[in-house]
């Protein structure tokens, strides 16, 4: 009996360890997508927002009721959005492949 449970318990750590490995280098790069395509985007934001400073008083107030910088911040979060979904499927190994079930 005391072998048995030995045998499981390593065969549950060579399924484990592989599988953790695997799990930390996924966070792993989509940390660092993500990070780097929000500072990224920071950038180019402040960019935006820096070049609509220099438009006259009374077009600011119309852009403000129109809520302007809240459409850019709408679109800059889309963007950092979907870039690390993206970076997410292209890390998943094999594309296009599927699994079909038994056979």
């Amino acid at each position: 009996m005391p072998v048995l449970i030995g045998l499981l318990l390593r065969a549950i750590g060579w399924s484990l360890v592989p599988l953790g490995w695997k799990l930390l280098r996924g966070l792993g790069f989509t940390a660092v997508a993500f990070y780097g395509v929000q500072s990224v985007m920071d950038k180019a934001k402040d960019y935006v927002f820096s070049s609509l400073g220099g438009v006259p008083g009374e077009w600011m107030q119309v852009l403000g009721l129109l809520q302007i910088d809240v459409c850019i911040n709408i679109l800059f979060s889309a963007y950092v959005a979907r870039a690390v979904l993206w970076g997410m499927d292209k890390s998943g190994g094999k594309s296009g492949v599927r699994w079909t079930g038994p056979k």
